[in-house]
């Protein structure tokens, strides 16, 4: 309980230096946001893997593979996203996105969520473009 605990709140540090620029691009927002754990070269080396115990990040490269040469769009989507489904306690490992990309005083509104979802995608399309074979 105390490494998730100790992993939920570094990883909330980290949640809340979030710039909020809807200008900024998937390749922008994935370096300030995921490179900490994924790396920045999305092979889940990052400097934060040291630093928070237990985590574990895949290697985002290699999604394309894992899914017989198609890129699991929504799926990867969803993930960083984090609201559906239930969560498990593997889940706790990586913010909740769609949640800490809220835009402050309007969370969850229309407008927010709109801008949330189309934050997310710049990510997926980002990583969709770093896959290797």
């Amino acid at each position: 309980m105390f490494v998730l605990s100790t992993a939920a709140l570094t990883l909330s540090f980290f949640a809340v230096s979030v710039p909020s620029s809807a200008a900024e691009s998937g390749a922008q927002t994935y370096q300030h946001n995921c490179a900490g754990c994924h790396g920045s070269d999305g092979r889940g080396n990052g400097p934060e893997v040291d630093i928070i115990p237990g985590i574990k990040p895949p290697d985002l490269t290699l999604l394309s593979k894992r899914h017989g040469g198609k890129f699991p769009f929504q799926e990867v989507e969803d993930w960083i996203d984090g609201r559906k489904g239930v969560p498990s306690h593997k889940r706790f490992d990586m913010p909740f996105w769609g949640v800490n990309l809220q835009e402050p005083g309007k969370e969850f509104t229309p407008a927010s969520e709109a801008k949330v979802k189309a934050r997310i995608d710049t990510v997926v399309q980002y990583i969709e473009s770093i896959q290797r074979e």
